[in-house]
């Protein structure tokens, strides 16, 4: 189990981690564009949440990596919680992130499975 969890939290956070840094690209290469339509009126309420979504996902992509990496050391209620707040959280702002942190979301119920480390010799 903690090997699954090792590697769900990685991929699951890479995913993450893509999926924001695509979307804050995309408002930066568009930013004169935004403007002008802010200018002009247009409701940019929506565009605002997914840059906001963004930045939590990379977030996201950081509370994997580190999920993944508890719940090899075996502890493994500290990195479901991290790995579950990972797509929680931008899913608040856009829910169609969770399209792409799904993997988190396993790795997290994996990891609630994951036993501490024994003591032993």
């Amino acid at each position: 189990m903690r090997i699954l969890g090792l590697i769900l939290g990685i991929l699951g956070g890479l995913l993450a981690g893509c999926l924001g840094w695509k979307w804050i690209s995309d408002a930066n290469h568009m930013k004169a564009m935004i403007d002008v339509a802010r200018s002009a009126g247009v409701s940019m309420a929506e565009l605002d949440k997914i840059v906001t979504a963004g930045y939590l996902l990379v977030g996201s992509m950081v509370a994997g990596l580190v999920g993944g990496v508890l719940a090899m050391m075996g502890k493994g209620k500290i990195a479901a919680l991290l790995m579950l707040a990972g797509v929680i959280v931008p899913a608040i702002w856009a829910p169609k992130s969770l399209v792409f942190t799904f993997l988190l979301l396993i790795g997290g119920i994996v990891c609630f499975f994951v036993k501490p480390k024994s003591a032993g010799i």
